[in-house]
């Protein structure tokens, strides 16, 4: 690779430079691909096909969206997206098809926020039978701390030369449920007039499409042109997302931190901004939070798909070896 060539997702996961395999270990490569391929439960396969088809497509629209900003066009660009929409959309049928007769559905279907799309991707990823505890799932999706060279416990990072310890496109998905969960879960509501509004209305100017005229600006409230607001939670997973927030900000207070917008972080000698011992950022705080929330939710899911399969649960670290005795249950966070 070269030196200074930004690394993707790809390269990254599982990157290891290896001695050149002979062709007996091909052979025994391959051959573990083939056994994987075949014992794929047929969800397995369809979203392994649907992420595959995913992002041709995404790069396609992206091609075609920049060539019209420019004035040009691609015929076969053009018949590429429209030969991949119709084959994403057979095989999110084919998903479709298989979502309702999981035993989990009479849980995650009502659950505000959980789409059949983003929830198959989840679950077509996962094989239930050998997470046989939360801490198995949340620790291959990605979701679970581990060690550092420091000795402490953080979030798990793909570091060059390592294995990755998850599997990279169940944690990508999480994260995707956990951000609709937010945008289905809160709302804005105006510390002058009260009236409440939907995240998008508050976060995206609006613009008058003929004139260009600006009719609300980014951060103001349409009714009375207030910029001060508070969020509400309308739904389970939003008011634990909420409690979650207010734990750590609360946690980061007593420490005596300053939890600050990252605009307002120092810069180091190339530029990018970094946390100090007594600021924090408020992205910071919010991804920590959303990380709860999405734990929260790989547990409720776990527990309800293990029993929907007749499967033996144990109670969650915390209750089993910690002394916690609040139990959160699946239908804490149902909202239909």
């Amino acid at each position: 690779m070269k030196k200074g060539k930004e690394q993707t997702s790809d390269e990254l996961e599982g990157f290891e430079e290896e001695p050149e395999l002979t062709a007996k270990q091909r052979k025994e490569r391959e051959a573990k691909k083939i056994e994987k391929l075949v014992s794929m439960s047929p969800l397995n396969a369809l979203v392994d096909a649907q992420l595959s088809i995913e992002k041709p497509r995404i790069n396609a629209q992206i091609r075609q969206t920049h060539l019209k900003k420019q004035g040009r066009s691609d015929p076969e660009t053009d018949a590429l997206l429209e030969k991949l929409l119709d084959v994403e959309s057979y095989v999110d049928g084919r998903v479709a098809s298989h979502i309702q007769p999981h035993p989990a559905y009479p849980w995650f279907s009502r659950v505000k926020g959980i789409g059949d799309e983003n929830i198959a991707k989840v679950i077509g990823l996962v094989d239930i039978k050998r997470a046989t505890t939360v801490s198995a799932l949340r620790k291959f999706a990605g979701y679970a701390p581990e060690e550092g060279e420091d000795g402490l416990f953080h979030g798990a990072k793909k570091v060059k030369g390592k294995k990755l310890s998850y599997n990279s496109k169940l944690r990508t998905t999480c994260w995707r449920i956990g951000s609709s969960l937010l945008k289905a879960g809160l709302r804005q509501q105006c510390l002058k007039c009260n009236a409440v509004i939907g995240q998008g209305s508050i976060d995206q100017e609006k613009v008058d499409k003929t004139s260009g005229e600006i009719l609300k600006k980014e951060g103001e409230c349409p009714k009375c042109k207030n910029t001060t607001f508070r969020a509400i939670a309308e739904t389970k997973f939003g008011v634990y997302y909420l409690a979650q927030k207010e734990h750590y900000t609360q946690r980061f207070l007593n420490e005596g931190k300053e939890i600050v917008p990252a605009t307002k972080l120092p810069k180091d000698a190339k530029g990018k901004r970094y946390e100090t011992d007594k600021l924090i950022s408020e992205g910071h705080v919010h991804s920590m939070a959303l990380r709860k929330m999405i734990q929260m939710f790989l547990a409720m899911l776990w527990l309800e798909w293990r029993l929907g399969e007749g499967l033996p649960i144990r109670e969650p670290y915390p209750i089993e070896k910690l002394g916690h005795t609040h139990i959160y249950k699946p239908e804490d966070f149902v909202d239909r």
